[in-house]
């Protein structure tokens, strides 16, 4: 009985180690189940990363494309060469093919026509907008939304002194704020720090685009609806930053990119070409009577008197008429620096910008906009036409010419690198600069979570780089319905809220 029951004990016992040891088998079992699964997981997790960076490496990369193109073009543009609307150069550009997608840039800015409600394949130029640096003369109050508060605050904030303007504000007033900070007292690197200044809010100086797109997209124009918020007039408002700007400058030298003689230096010797006799007298006589001017400007029709080598006053004309003046503007100058910074560009600025110079109100601004639209491409390298086609006389040249050129350097603009069939994209927001030898990025932002600016391939053909047209459809559903999640596409479908709490939140 005994041994029966000892037996009976035995086997319970091994049934029950037999039953753990299984059971261990199994944990084991589901624990090497679990470990694989996760490198699994992380195996796939990494090569979806991984194909996601390249994608948006190549995305990248297409858009540098676009940078590097539209430097090429604009360095090397000939007087018939469109850069200021070009589908053909900027839109649906082909980069390259990788194989698993074929890549494509366009270059896009902000219209032309302050009306209208679609952006343009092509570059804007900052000499066409006033330098808020060198705005000391500018009559800040014709640019839409400017108030004397606002104008004067701005220039407090960037003057060199703690002089308080009579509507400005100085360090005092920032010192007393909650989170008080201290001000520039110097130029401004960016138009960002406008922000900073008081009254300067997001809205005011960016407007309603808040998806940076230079489109009127329905959510910036329904009102109170929707984000952001819009005055729902069917206009596209993009706030101050149409027409300011902190770049603006250019080298002091002639077309062909010598330095430009100082009239007023007697040291400098004149140009080695054959110059108008009465010209190189005048300048002659101004030198040896050590008289200055202050801009070449003042030599249109000009008479000076002088003594002769008997000490007799006698007048003498400059010698410069309507046929002299694109000479003189191009060999000349007025001073020694070697740069000039600020200057608007009479043939691009908006009428707004025209009349914030100095000398020029609404009709003059007008004149000039209409003039400059049926005036030959090679007159416009100098301010001459506007005395020869008698939109002004000499004395009102003579007022605005120092606050004018007729070239630009600087060049903003967005560009979108893109690849079919994944719809990855990079968008940049860019500035060059073409002033110096070899041209450079002054400025370069990343704005891809803004989303996709626009669709694509609209027109039912599109050339790309080999002249041969591509047949699209449009893909912009297809890129933000791929892109969603991975690269945070953002267009007006998206949250509003969203767009407005990160506009402009990489200043």
């Amino acid at each position: 009985m005994k041994s029966f029951i000892a037996k009976g004990f035995s086997g319970a016992a091994r049934r029950q180690r037999e039953g753990f040891v299984l059971v261990a088998v199994l944990i084991v079992i589901l624990l090497a189940s679990m470990v694989a699964m996760s490198l699994l997981f992380r195996v796939r997790a990494e090569q979806t990363a991984t194909n996601a960076s390249a994608g948006g490496d190549q995305a990248s990369a297409a858009a540098m494309s676009g940078i590097q193109e539209a430097m090429r073009l604009v360095k090397e543009a000939t007087e018939d060469a469109d850069w200021q609307d070009n589908p053909r150069a900027f839109r649906d550009r082909f980069v390259f093919d990788d194989g698993v997608n074929r890549w494509y840039f366009s270059v896009y800015s902000a219209a032309a026509d302050e009306t209208s409600t679609e952006q343009r394949f092509g570059l804007t130029d900052e000499a066409g907008k006033v330098n808020i640096n060198h705005a000391h003369q500018a009559d800040l109050e014709k640019i839409p939304q400017m108030t004397a508060p606002l104008a004067e605050a701005a220039r407090d904030f960037i003057d060199f002194d703690n002089l308080e303007r009579q509507e400005g504000a100085e360090q005092e007033y920032y010192s007393a704020l909650a989170q008080p900070y201290q001000i520039r007292n110097g130029p401004l690197v960016t138009l960002d720090e406008l922000l900073l200044v008081r009254g300067f809010t997001p809205l005011l100086l960016y407007g309603e685009d808040a998806n940076m797109n230079f489109r009127l997209d329905p959510n910036e124009d329904d009102g109170p609806e929707r984000q952001p918020p819009d005055n729902k007039d069917g206009r596209l408002n993009l706030g101050l930053s149409r027409y300011f700007t902190t770049c603006s400058y250019e080298f002091d030298n002639d077309r062909d990119g010598a330095p430009r003689t100082n009239i007023n230096n007697p040291s400098v010797p004149l140009p080695g070409i054959e110059l108008p006799p009465p010209l190189t007298n005048f300048i002659a006589m101004l030198r040896q009577a050590k008289l200055r001017i202050n801009h070449v400007a003042d030599l249109l029709e000009a008479t000076g008197k002088f003594k002769d080598k008997a000490g007799k006053v006698v007048e003498i004309p400059s010698g410069v008429g309507a046929d002299e003046l694109p000479l003189v503007l191009d060999l000349f100058c007025a001073t020694d620096d070697a740069q000039v910074a600020g200057l608007v560009n009479v043939n691009t600025a908006s009428l707004n910008v025209l009349q914030t110079v100095p000398g020029i109100d609404a009709a003059l601004g007008e004149s000039i906009i209409s003039g400059r639209r049926s005036i030959a491409v090679e007159r416009r390298h100098t301010l001459a036409w506007l005395y020869q086609d008698k939109i002004v006389d000499a004395a009102r040249f003579k007022v605005i010419a120092p606050h004018l050129t007729a070239r630009g350097f600087q060049y903003s603009f967005r560009v979108v690198g893109y690849g079919m069939p994944s719809g990855r994209y990079c968008v940049l927001d860019v500035i060059i600069d073409i002033a110096g030898l070899e041209p450079v990025i002054l400025s370069l932002r990343d704005i891809t979570r803004k989303g996709m600016p626009f669709a694509v391939g609209e027109n039912p053909t599109t050339v790309a780089s080999n002249g041969r047209p591509a047949r699209w459809r449009n893909v912009n559903a297809l890129m933000c319905s791929r892109v969603r999640g991975a690269r945070g596409c953002r267009g007006p479908s998206a949250n509003p809220k969203s767009q407005i709490a990160n506009q402009r939140s990489d200043a």
